[in-house]
C-alpha cells in the first residue's frame, strides 16, 4: 500500500514539473513571439531600411575649377576650400527634428534650412543636400562636437574661387553660380548635375569648357547609420585648365583704383597685338559674393541698383564720343582730300546754318585755325566746316574702316555695337530724311554717333601701328589639353590710310597733351611723349537744365573722355577713358590715363596715383 502511494505522489510531481516547464516554454515562445512582432511588423519599415542602407555607396568628390593668372604667373582668380554643412536623407531617420537641432545649434532660421532641403528634392536619397555653404570655423567645430547625435549631418570640403587681394575686375573674370534648371536641361549629358556650379558671367562662363575639372568618386562601404567603415576605391579628381590672361596686375589694380569713386570705364590695350592690359568698369561688385550661391536680397540690390554695378562699361556703355570722334573726321577729311593741314577756318565761337546757330565750345572762338590747331584746341566749328564738306556717309565709311560701329568680338559676352549713322540708316529707323544739321552734329562726335570705351581703344591702336585694328582679347593661352586653345593676334579689319594722313593725326594728337593751350594738357608726363585726344559728350541741351537753382543735375552733367597713345614715336600701349557724367574730358578724364600709361612704362617711378598739377594754361577746361 505504502509502494503505491509513493508512485502516485511520483507521478504527481512530474506532472507538475512538466507543466510548470511547458509553462515557460510557452512564455518564451511568446516572447519570441512578440518579438519578431515588434520587428518585423512594428519596427520591419526602419530595420529594412538601415539594412538596405548597409552596403556599398558611391560619393562624388568635386574637382577644383581651373585658376586664372596673368602671364608673370601671379595668379588672379584661384580656389580655396568651403566648409559645407550637409545632409544624406537616407541616413537621417529623422529630417524635421535634425533640421530644428541644427537651427538651434547653429542659430539659423529653421524655414530657410527647409527650403534649402526641399529645393533638392526629387534627386537620390544617397545624394547629400547642402544646408549651408562656408560655414565658419566655430560652426564646423559644433557640427563635429555634435556629430553623434545628428545622424546623417556631416561636413563637406568644397573648393570654392578666390581672388588676389588688390584686384576684382568681376566684369572681366566673371563669376559662378550653382547650375538652375535651365541649364542643367541643356548641360545634363555632359555630366553636370543639380548642385554643380557653372561659369554665369565673363570669362567663367567663356571658359567653363576649360575651367571645369572632371570630378573624383569614392566608393566605400557605411554601416546603418551611413559612417563609413571602409574605403574600397578612390578616384582623384582631376582640376581645370589654367587659362593665362594678358591683364596687367599692377596696371589693373591701379585702373580700379581709378574708377572706383565714379561710374565709369578704363581700358588699356597692346597696339600691335590686342592683348588687354588693363580693363575696369565702375561701379563694381564683390564676385565672391557669386561664388557659393548669392543671397536673393543682395541679388535684387545689385539689378535694383540705379547706377547698375552689373553692367560692364567697357563694352556696354553706348555713349556719343564727343571729340574724341574729331580724329576721324579729321582722317576723312585727308583721305578725301577735301582739304589739306593748312587748310584754315575762322571761329568765331560759333556757325550759322540756315536758322540754327552750331555753337563751339569756346564762346568767344578760337579765331583763325588749321587742322593741327583745330584738333590741339578742339574747335568745334573747324569740324562743322570739315562735316559739311564730307558729309555723313563719307565719315561713316571711315569711322567703320577704324573699327566703330560694330563688337570688337573679345571674349566678354554682352558687347555692344555701338552706332555710326548714314542718310540710310535714319530713314529705315525713323522714316524721315537725313538733316544737314545732323552732319554737324556727328562730326563732333555728337547726335546719334554711339561709341564704347572698347571700340574708342581698338580705334587708337589702329592710328598707333597704322596698319590695322586688332582684335582685344584677354586670353594668352589654355594650359595643354584636349580641346587645345591657342590663340593668335587676329586682326579685325586692315585699315588704308596713308603714312601722311597718320603722320599729321600722330603730330595733333601729341600737341592736344603737349602744347600750351591743348585740351590733355593734365595727361602729359614730362619722361614720356603721350599723344592723346579729349572728348566731352553733352547728355542733353542747356534748355532741359533747371533754371530755378541754376546748378546741373548729376544726370544731366556731360561724359568726359579721353583716348592716348604713348609713347608718340613707337606705341606700347593705348587707353580710353570714359568717366560718366563726369564732366570735361581734360579735367576729368585725360589725368586717368595718364596714371596708366605711368604704371605701365613707368612702373618703378611710383606705386600708386598721384594727381599732377600743370600750369593754369594748359589746363583748359575744354572736352
Amino acid at each position: 500500500m505504502a509502494v503505491v502511494l509513493n508512485e502516485a505522489l511520483v507521478e504527481k510531481e512530474i506532472k507538475t514539473k512538466i507543466r510548470r516547464v511547458a509553462i515557460v516554454i510557452s512564455i518564451c515562445f511568446l516572447f519570441i513571439f512578440f518579438r519578431l512582432y515588434y520587428l518585423q511588423i512594428l519596427k520591419g519599415s526602419l530595420y529594412s531600411q538601415q539594412s538596405v542602407n548597409n552596403r556599398i555607396r558611391l560619393s562624388s568628390i568635386p574637382a577644383p575649377r581651373g585658376i586664372m593668372r596673368a602671364k608673370t604667373g601671379e595668379v588672379l582668380v584661384g580656389n580655396k576650400p568651403s566648409f559645407d554643412l550637409i545632409l544624406i536623407p537616407q541616413d537621417t531617420p529623422k529630417v524635421s527634428e535634425t533640421l530644428d537641432a541644427l537651427a538651434a545649434l547653429l542659430n539659423l532660421p529653421r524655414e530657410a534650412l527647409q527650403k534649402r532641403y526641399e529645393k533638392q528634392k526629387g534627386r537620390p536619397p544617397f545624394e547629400p543636400v547642402t544646408l549651408k555653404k562656408d560655414l565658419s570655423w566655430d560652426n564646423m567645430s559644433l557640427i563635429l562636437a555634435k556629430k553623434p547625435e545628428l545622424q546623417g549631418v556631416s561636413i563637406d570640403v568644397v573648393p570654392t574661387r578666390s581672388y588676389a587681394s588688390n584686384i576684382f575686375a568681376p566684369h572681366v573674370f566673371g563669376f559662378v553660380g550653382e547650375i538652375d534648371r535651365t541649364e542643367l536641361d541643356r548641360y545634363a549629358p555632359e555630366g553636370y548635375r543639380m548642385g554643380d556650379c557653372i561659369g554665369k558671367f565673363g570669362l567663367e562662363k567663356w571658359g567653363e569648357q576649360y575651367l571645369r575639372g572632371v570630378n573624383g568618386g569614392l566608393q566605400s562601404e557605411v554601416d546603418a547609420y551611413g559612417n563609413r567603415t571602409k574605403i574600397l576605391a578612390e578616384v582623384n579628381p582631376v582640376a581645370g585648365r589654367t587659362i593665362t590672361l594678358s591683364l596687367v596686375p599692377r596696371v589693373q589694380s591701379i585702373a580700379e583704383t581709378l574708377v572706383r569713386d565714379h561710374p565709369g570705364a578704363i581700358v588699356a590695350l597692346e597696339p600691335y597685338t590686342g592683348e588687354v592690359l588693363a580693363m575696369a568698369s565702375s561701379p563694381c561688385f564683390d564676385p565672391r559674393l557669386f561664388a557659393r550661391g548669392i543671397d536673393a536680397q543682395e541679388w535684387l540690390r545689385l539689378t535694383n541698383h540705379p547706377e547698375h554695378p552689373l553692367l560692364n562699361r567697357a563694352i556696354q556703355s553706348q555713349q556719343p564720343p564727343g571729340s574724341v570722334f574729331k580724329i576721324i573726321t579729321a582722317i576723312a577729311a585727308l583721305e578725301e582730300k577735301v582739304i589739306d593741314p593748312s587748310f584754315t577756318v575762322f571761329c568765331p565761337g560759333y556757325l550759322n546754318l540756315g536758322s540754327r546757330t552750331f555753337n563751339c565750345w569756346k564762346k568767344h572762338g578760337h579765331g583763325y585755325v588749321n587742322l593741327h590747331d583745330a584738333i590741339v584746341q578742339s574747335c568745334d566749328t573747324y569740324f562743322y566746316t570739315l562735316g559739311m564738306k564730307l558729309g555723313v556717309d563719307t565719315i561713316h565709311k571711315y569711322a567703320t574702316m577704324l573699327g566703330l560701329g560694330e563688337k570688337t568680338g573679345i571674349e566678354l559676352e554682352g558687347e555692344r555695337p555701338g552706332l555710326i549713322p548714314t542718310q540710310e540708316w535714319k530713314k529705315r529707323r525713323y522714316g524721315y530724311p537725313w538733316q544737314k544739321g545732323e552732319t554737324l552734329t556727328v562730326a563732333i562726335g555728337q547726335g546719334f554717333v554711339l561709341c564704347t570705351p572698347l571700340q574708342l581703344a581698338a580705334m587708337t591702336a589702329a592710328i598707333a601701328n597704322g596698319s590695322y585694328v586688332p582684335r582685344p582679347h584677354l586670353v594668352l593661352s589654355v594650359d595643354a589639353g584636349t580641346p587645345r586653345f591657342e590663340p593668335k593676334p587676329e586682326k579685325n579689319k586692315n585699315i588704308t590710310l596713308s603714312p601722311k594722313t597718320l603722320t599729321i593725326i600722330k603730330k595733333a594728337l601729341c600737341g592736344v597733351v603737349n602744347e600750351p593751350g591743348g585740351t590733355g594738357g593734365k595727361a602729359r608726363i614730362p619722361e614720356l611723349l603721350v599723344g592723346g585726344k579729349t572728348g566731352t559728350a553733352q547728355v542733353v541741351g542747356r534748355r532741359f537744365y533747371s533754371a530755378s537753382s541754376g546748378k546741373v543735375p548729376k544726370r544731366f552733367e556731360d561724359h568726359a573722355w579721353f583716348v592716348a597713345l604713348a609713347p608718340v614715336e613707337e606705341p606700347k600701349i593705348v587707353v580710353a577713358v570714359y568717366c560718366e557724367h563726369g564732366g570735361h574730358g581734360g579735367s576729368a578724364a585725360a589725368p586717368l590715363a595718364r596714371e596708366i600709361i605711368r604704371a605701365y612704362l613707368l612702373p618703378n617711378q611710383q606705386e600708386q596715383p598721384q594727381p599732377v598739377m600743370l600750369p593754369a594754361e594748359e589746363t583748359e577746361e575744354a572736352d
